[in-house]
């Protein structure tokens, strides 16, 4: 699974994306309520968190029943009527207090994890043009097409904010195919749009995008700036992943890592924090693993203990199994690895 996202293995998408959605369904007559319900999702909990997580998968599903209850294959435009720069959180309101349309664009793409953390961006610069690529990881496939849509036709929105009703890109091409409605793409984005092509990109002329806009507030950009890196920091300290592996580092040397004894210094019952690491795609058995991995690997660069008293300090029963465990995570056996770094005891 990918590393780049805020829940470990997980990728998410943050609750004002879905907030949009909602408003768009509820423009077509259609309870979305409804809707959000039939995948699992609590609209009512967004309502009054925007900041929480949702998982991409949740959300892939949420965007295909849109499609199918509006009978819209251009469901994805709909949310631009309703979109504002808080949609990114943060992000948005970063990028439009940003100083012309492509410091704007990197600072988005700089922390658009924030946002959602399924895709990857990269941007590429010449003399004329600048080119925005959105590249989905293998890992966190499924993504609905809808939802690379919509981050594009949004982004141009921020972007007509920023500069102009009148702001385009040159070109916009999608890997996924679409047979019809091509004809409101086209209109939309006010230039050439494919379907079916190698890549998701949008193209952008350079002096365009560099001209300075009129939002521009380099003061309220950094302090919006400080404030997501503190959030992504506090957002990882705070998941109950990293607590049990905090834990677990510092008192496997005293065999006290056991989930029941977690659960009580977390002050959680042993269900609920086996449902909240399922939640962040963990579970204790993995967390002890990559522990055991880490300070395994530790103390033999080390080179200070016997190999026996290492399988036992980490809980094995016997070397043998000790053994098997670092083979699987290294592919080496631990004396080889040792060997590799030095000769001390064995």
């Amino acid at each position: 699974m990918s590393s780049n996202t805020l829940i470990p293995n997980t990728p998410t998408t943050i609750g004002s994306w879905a907030l949009l959605i909602a408003k768009a369904i509820e423009s077509y007559g259609i309870d979305s309520h409804r809707l959000f319900e039939q995948v699992g999702i609590d609209l009512a909990a967004i309502i009054e968190n925007p900041e929480l997580r949702l998982p991409v998968r949740q959300m892939t599903d949420l965007w295909h029943l849109a499609v199918q209850q509006t009978n819209d294959d251009a469901f994805a435009l709909r949310l631009t009527r309703f979109f504002q720069p808080n949609t990114y959180s943060a992000v948005g309101l970063v990028a439009a207090s940003s100083r012309n349309v492509l410091d704007g664009l990197e600072r988005c793409l700089r922390y658009f994890t924030l946002t959602t953390d399924a895709a990857q961006y990269q941007l590429d610069k010449t003399e004329h043009q600048v080119v925005m690529q959105i590249i989905i990881p293998s890992e966190n496939l499924p993504v609905a097409n809808e939802a690379i849509e919509a981050f594009s036709a949004t982004l141009i929105s921020l972007f007509r904010i920023m500069s102009g009703a009148d702001f385009s890109p040159l070109s916009v091409t999608f890997c996924h195919q679409k047979e019809s409605n091509q004809q409101a793409y086209q209109e939309f984005f006010n230039c050439p749009v494919l379907f079916g092509q190698s890549s998701n990109t949008m193209v952008f002329n350079r002096q365009e995008i560099e001209k300075p806009q009129m939002l521009a507030n380099p003061s309220l950009a950094q302090t919006l700036e400080q404030w997501i890196i503190e959030h992504l920091e506090r957002f990882s300290q705070g998941l109950i992943s990293t607590k049990v592996k905090a834990h677990i580092l510092e008192n496997i040397m005293l065999g006290d890592v056991g989930l029941e004894s977690i659960a009580h210094t977390l002050h959680i019952g042993q269900r609920t924090l086996q449902r909240k690491l399922k939640l962040e795609g963990k579970n204790f058995n993995e967390l002890l693993d990559e522990c055991r991995h880490h300070i395994a690997t530790k103390l033999l660069g080390e080179q200070k203990m016997p190999l026996i008293e290492i399988s036992f300090m980490l809980g094995f029963s016997s070397q043998s199994g000790f053994t098997r465990a670092f083979r699987r995570w290294t592919g080496v056996s631990p004396k080889s690895y040792r060997d590799s770094h030095g000769h001390k005891l064995l």
